[in-house]
Parts: C-alpha cells; structure tokens; sequence
C-alpha cells in the first residue's frame, strides 16, 4: 500500500503543477473542450483512487470540483471567473495535501468546506487567495486510470547526481588515458580496445546525462496562474506570451532559477505594467505585454522577462540612495545611466512608493542578483523608461559534459563547443582572403564575407609571434550571422565537462563557464555570442536598422541612392562602380594574367576568368582586382586602387552612356565617370569559353616525363581527372578530352569519338594552319579545354 500511496501523491504533484497554466488558458477560452476533459479527468483519476487508499478529504474536494466541470461540460453552466478561481483553490488545497502526506507531516486543518461552497458561488468575492507550491517536474495525467506511455521507475534524484558525478570522472579519466596513449608508440590492438571503452563512455553519458536535463516548461508552469491572479487583484490587464518552453536545462538550474524568475515577474506586474487608466493617459494599450523567452546560447540558458510598461526610474533610486545615504550629491551627478541603473541592486532600496504584500519591501533585486551569480550565472538590465523593462538572465547548465575544442591564444588555452564551429582553415589557405575596411577585418571565406576578430584582441592579450599559419574559425554566434576568429593554434578535441565559473569571470560575458581536459588544469569556456557582443560585431538585426535608416534618409531628400565603390584605374581615372555587384576585392599576381584568342583572362581558383577591362599586362608584382558576379558570369577587373565606399545617384546626374560608362555622378564636390554594369558583362566573352565543366583528361603521351611530371599534376591542380594514356577497351566519354602531342594519336582520338587538343614543343606554330597549342601556354591550355566541352 505504501508504494501504491507514493504513486498516487507522485502522479498528483506532477499533475497539478502542468494543470495550472491550463485552467488559466482554458478560462480565457472556454470553448477548448480539450483542456476542460483534461481538467476533468485530473478530478476523476483522484476521487477514484481515494476510495481504496483512504484519504476522504482528497476525494470530497475532487468529487465537489468534478460535479463542478461535469455541469460546464454539459453546458448547464459558463465557466466564470469565480468558477475558475475556485476550481483553482480546490487544485491548491490537494497539492497542499499531498505535500502534506508526502513528507508525513500533519494534514493541515483548513476549512474544506469554504473552498466546496466557492465552487456554488457565483460573485467576484468568492475568489479565494491561493498559495499552493509545485516542486514537481511536469508530466500528463493518467486518463480513466489506464497506464499509457513507457514504463517508468522512480530513482531519488541524489542517486541521479552520484551517477552523473561518476560520468564525470569517468571522461576525465578517458582523456587523461587518451593523451598517455598518443605519447606512446602505436599499438592496434590497444587502440581498439581503447575505442570501445570511448564509446561505451560517451553511450553512458549521453544517457545518464539526459535524466537530469528537463524542459524549461517546468519553469513557466506556475507564471501563468501567477499573473493571472496578481493581475486581478491589482486591476491589471496582461498579455503574457512565454516561449522556448522545450529548451532544455540541468534540473538543478531549474530549481535554483524558479525563485530568481518568480520575483522578477512579480516585480513586473506590480511595479513595472501600470493600471489600465495610467496606460490610457500614456498613450498604451489598456492591456499590458509580459514575455519570458527561454533560449540556449552556447553552454547557457538565456532567460528575458520583458514588460512595456513604466521601466525603471532611475531619478528616484538615486534619490531614495541620497536620502538613505549610501550616496552623497557629488557623487550622484557624476554617475552614468547605467550605474543609476544598477543602484536597484543595493539591498534594501526600492522605487516603491508604498510596501504591498507582493513587493515594495526592498528586499528583492540583491537576492536575485546574488542567487544568480551563486550558480554562476550574470543578470542584465535594459531599461526604456516609460517603454518597459527587459531583464536577461545568462545561466549556465552547470554539470554537464559536451565536444569541445581546445584552442590557444595568447600563449594559453581556452575551450570552445564544438557544435559553435562551422569550420577552421589557416590563415595561408587560397579559399582565404582577410582584407581591411575602415578599421575592421574582413575575412572573405569562398566568396562569402565574414566579420573578423582576433582572439588575443578580444580577451586584451598580446599576440604572440609565431612562425606558422594561424587558425581560422568560422564560429556561429547566437545572433544569426556567422563571425570568423583568429587564434594561434587548435591543439586538440575532446569531451568537456563543463563546471560554474566565477560571477568576476562570468560577469565578463565572453565565457560560457570553465572546463576540465585531459591534463586536468582547469581552462575557460568561450561563449561565441559574448565574444561577439565584445567585439561589437555587426548583426542581422543592426544590418536591417541601419538600411530602414538609409531609406528613411532617402526619402526625405527624394533621391534615390545606392552604395558604390570609388576607385581609380590603371589609367588614373577615378570612378564609381554599384557595390552590389563586387563579390570582393582582392591582391592578384601579375603573372596568372594573360591573353588567348585576343581576349584577356587570368587563373582564379584553377578557372579562367575574363578580365573585364582587357588588361593584362602590369608593372608591378601584385594587382588589386574587383571580383564581380552577376547571376551566372563573372569576371575580374584590375584597378590601381580602391578608394572609399560612397552613396551615389541610382541615376548619374549625367546621362553619357559610351563604352563602359553611362555617366558622371558628383560625389562631395568631385566629378566620377560611373562605370554601366550592363555594357560591362554584356562585353564579357560567351560562358562555354570561360567556365571551366570539370571532367576527364586523357593523356596519350603517357610515358613522355613532361606528360606525367608537368601537364598531369597542372591538370588535376585545376580540377581535372586526369588518365594517363588512353583506354584498352575504347570506351570513352563524348565529353572527354584527349591531349596528345603526336597529330597520329589525335587522329586515333578522334576516331574514338574523343575531343582532341593537340600541343606542340615549340612556342610558334609550324604554319597558318597549325591549330595546336604551345604547351606552356597555360592561359591558351586551359581556354582550349574548356572551349572543347562547350
């Protein structure tokens, strides 16, 4: 019977706390037949399994609140405030009991009675106070009695911390065993062994580490009953909206936020949503906004309850700080807007006018300041006075073990998730190109741009010298726009497992927390959004700001302005080119440059790419040249030197379209030509010349040195498979191409159906007809491939 009755106050607790938030959704829409049968079923499942297990005061109160939902659900009654209101007191006072039986205390002996007869009562005043407490993580009622989902067992959550405290050791163990193993000669046999003893690790972790995670649901059970009825007794109107209900978070996190959370939204609905008429005389709408939004950044849980209502006045808390004399007037007139603000941190101060039972006490934002940063957590305030309040709580999940790499910087070690990383590359790889704009780096990554940071200059560390490439990481910042960082080195990759830092070092906000590697010497954890916020990098969010800005701008003067490039030509000319159509801008040799078929074309990337301006002969080692890309064609142009970015006309102030230009824009008093995209691409030669269609090469000459040591490493460089001599069977691609020397194998070639470029030794050809190609003319080379797959 013992087991049966701790099932039974088990199911109820779990049932209760989920069921809070639905009565309340349920009374602002009483049409949901769903949630009122859910409801019902709560009552009906408790007044059955009271009769055999003796407790008749469980079941009068469900057997009272059942015939309650039974007449609603027949539609013989309307589910009225005071209805619901006590339906809820009913829910409170068998949650009160079956704490009560839980831990073997005394029943409490309240008047059951007065909670029945609110259920009959029909005005506001039957409205009871209610005081009911969840501890319990959320689950969903049994229906009818009947057992559905997944048989379960129920462990005390100490045996679940010892578990995870030895999943722990047990990686730190695993990595310390990893590094004595790679300082050893390789042993096969060890190595296996070794690998299945990870995988049996890591298999246990993930498990053992997924019964401590719970939704963050359970933290945003007990808000909406809660501002439903501070919102009644105050005469507030709220429209609450909670999201990231299915973020997850340590269960130990979960308990030490719920107090943290439920000050803060008590403090938003007393002090900072106004009553309906101080919002009409403020121009608002007579109902108030809360939000709370749950979100997972990196190795912490973002938590933001955010109000439009009055904010903070931070005039008065410097005023109730001189008053309390904590602050003399001198020192008052030098603060800043952000230390007023944090002066709601000092116990015992408050911008309350009177004490109430909810708030006003100034006992409040020190403790949940203090009880944040005890779990290694940071709280932020962003106030708008007379807007609303936004309070960002940043917590971490504690005791947790996660991929994770290890990186230097600085002359020392840092760890970053690996799950943040989209990819690393070095500094000297040719995919790679970091330039300067303004004062910032920007690292162009395959044609993609990317804002840069070095590691060192972030943290306010020295570089170090150091003779080989850096590293460079793609990381993916929690703002939605991914950030490239440099550091001097990633030196490994290995299971984390991720303690609390300081409140100091977390109040930096560029670490997620600190971990433990395999050498045992504790190191920080990176946080990518921290790191980007530090360094002020540019968002989705300021990108689209910025441009309604322009626009707005644009409007007023009524002119239409676009983006352009200043630069100045070979020839010296300065002038403008769209923004929009330069992919990037970037250092060229000199000597990729050449010309074939009386068109100029330079080698990017092991492809021909038409030179827009048909240059290709400079006095210098190094060009800077304008990548530009329409939809399908692009194309280099050399310039002499990129000047600015500007804001030009959409339309030259002068219309003169001749050659490569449509007009003159007057950029600051200067006149610059305005280079016509349009004539620009349409004077590029046709796509099959200078796109390049990966395929296969054959070599006839396969045993000639200069075919197998010269022409075939050239040819796979640029991307080409490459075969040397040609096929015994004879069956070839159409779309293959063969390059032989010998005019015998290229008529042999073609026979076979192949495309033939035939090369010869000597730089000039033998006679007007000789259409072979002189076979270090790569320019040429390349062209006559890629013109042979057209």
């Amino acid at each position: 019977m013992d087991e049966l009755l701790q099932e039974f106050i088990s199911e109820t607790q779990e049932t209760l706390e989920a069921l809070a938030g639905e009565v309340v959704a349920w009374e602002a829409d009483p049409s949901d037949r769903d949630r009122l049968d859910a409801i019902f079923r709560f009552f009906h499942t408790v007044k059955g399994s009271c009769g055999f297990l003796n407790l008749p005061r469980f079941e009068r109160l469900s057997h009272a609140a059942e015939d309650v939902l039974s007449e609603i659900r027949a539609g013989n009654r309307s589910p009225d405030p005071a209805t619901v209101s006590a339906v809820l007191g009913i829910m409170d006072r068998i949650g009160e009991l079956a704490e009560a039986v839980a831990i073997g205390a005394a029943l409490p002996n309240e008047n059951d009675d007065f909670l029945i007869g609110a259920l009959s009562a029909m005005p506001d005043e039957a409205v009871v106070e209610t005081v009911g407490k969840v501890q319990a993580p959320v689950a969903v009622a049994r229906q009818g009695g009947a057992q559905s989902g997944p048989r379960t067992i129920r462990l005390p959550l100490s045996l679940i911390d010892q578990l995870m405290n030895g999943v722990s050791d047990m990686v730190l163990a695993r990595n310390e065993l990893s590094r004595k193993l790679r300082e050893r000669t390789a042993d096969p046999e060890l190595d296996n062994v070794f690998e299945r003893l990870s995988t049996c690790v890591a298999d246990m972790r993930d498990v053992i580490s997924k019964t401590r995670m719970q939704r963050v649901d359970r933290l945003f059970a007990a808000i909406p009953r809660m501002v439903r009825d501070l919102g009644r007794e105050l005469g507030k109107r709220i429209d609450l909206t909670l999201e990231g209900g299915d973020v997850e978070m340590d269960r130990e996190m979960v308990e030490m936020v719920v107090d943290p959370l439920t000050h803060i939204v008590r403090n938003s609905i007393d002090h900072g949503i106004e009553t309906p008429e101080k919002r009409r005389a403020a121009g608002k709408p007579e109902m108030g906004s809360l939000r709370v939004e749950a979100r997972q950044s990196g190795n912490q849980i973002v938590i933001a309850i955010a109000d439009d209502g009055a904010g903070i006045d931070t005039a008065r808390l410097v005023e109730k700080s001189v008053l309390a004399g904590r602050l003399t007037p001198d020192a008052a007139a030098r603060m800043g807007e952000q230390e007023k603000l944090d002066l709601i941190f000092q116990p015992g101060l408050s911008t309350a006018n009177q004490v109430t039972a909810i708030s006003g006490r100034g006992v409040g934002m020190d403790v949940v300041r203090a009880n944040v940063e005890r779990i290694g957590g940071v709280i932020a305030l962003d106030n708008h006075p007379g807007q609303g309040l936004t309070i960002t709580l940043r917590v971490p999940l504690t005791l947790t073990i996660i991929p994770g790499l290890i990186v230097r910087a600085g002359g020392q070690h840092f760890a970053i998730p690996r799950a943040a990383v989209v990819e690393i590359l070095h500094d000297n790889n040719e995919t790679l190109q970091i330039s300067q704009v303004g004062g910032a780096q920007i690292a162009t990554i395959r044609s993609v741009r990317h804002s840069m940071i070095d590691l060192e200059d972030v943290l306010g560390m020295e570089k170090p010298v150091q003779s080989g490439p850096r590293a460079i990481m793609v990381v993916r910042s929690a703002t939605g726009v991914p950030f490239a960082m440099g550091v001097s080195a990633v030196d490994n990759h290995e299971e984390l497992v991720i303690r609390p830092a300081s409140p100091l070092v977390m109040a930096t906000g560029v670490y997620a927390g600190m971990t433990l590697p395999d050498n045992g010497k504790p190191m920080l954890l990176l946080d990518a959004a921290g790191l980007a916020n530090a360094a002020r990098l540019p968002n989705i969010i300021d990108d689209r700001a910025a441009r309604q800005r322009e626009e707005a701008a644009d409007a007023q003067t009524g002119v239409e302005m676009v983006a352009a490039l200043r630069f100045e030509e070979l020839s010296g000319e300065k002038r403008l080119l769209k923004l929009s159509l330069i992919e990037r801008v970037e250092d060229v040799d000199a000597r990729l440059f050449g010309r074939s078929g009386g068109r100029a074309f330079v080698r990017l990337d092991g492809r021909l790419v038409p030179v827009a301006n048909g240059l290709c002969q400079f006095d210098r080692d190094k060009v800077s040249a304008l990548r530009l890309k329409d939809d399908r064609r692009e194309a280099c142009y050399p310039v002499a030197a990129v000047l600015d970015i500007v804001q030009m006309p959409a339309v030259p102030d002068m219309v003169a379209m001749h050659g490569l230009l449509s007009g003159v824009a007057v950029i600051d008093g200067e006149h610059l030509e305005v280079v016509n995209p349009f004539a620009l691409f349409a004077a590029l030669p046709e796509e099959s010349i200078v796109e390049r269609a990966m395929g296969r090469c054959l070599l006839a000459d396969a045993e000639d040195g200069w075919t197998r040591e010269i022409l075939a490493p050239l040819l796979r460089q640029a991307g080409h498979d490459v075969v040397l001599g040609l096929p015994v069977d004879a069956i070839v691609d159409p779309e293959d191409v063969v390059l032989c020397a010998d005019a015998g194998a290229a008529q042999a070639a073609e026979i076979m159906g192949c495309r033939v470029v035939q090369l010869r030794a000597s730089p000039r050809p033998v006679g007007p007809q000789d259409g072979s190609i002189y076979r270090y003319d790569q320019a040429a080379l390349m062209a006559a491939i890629a013109g042979q797959r057209s």
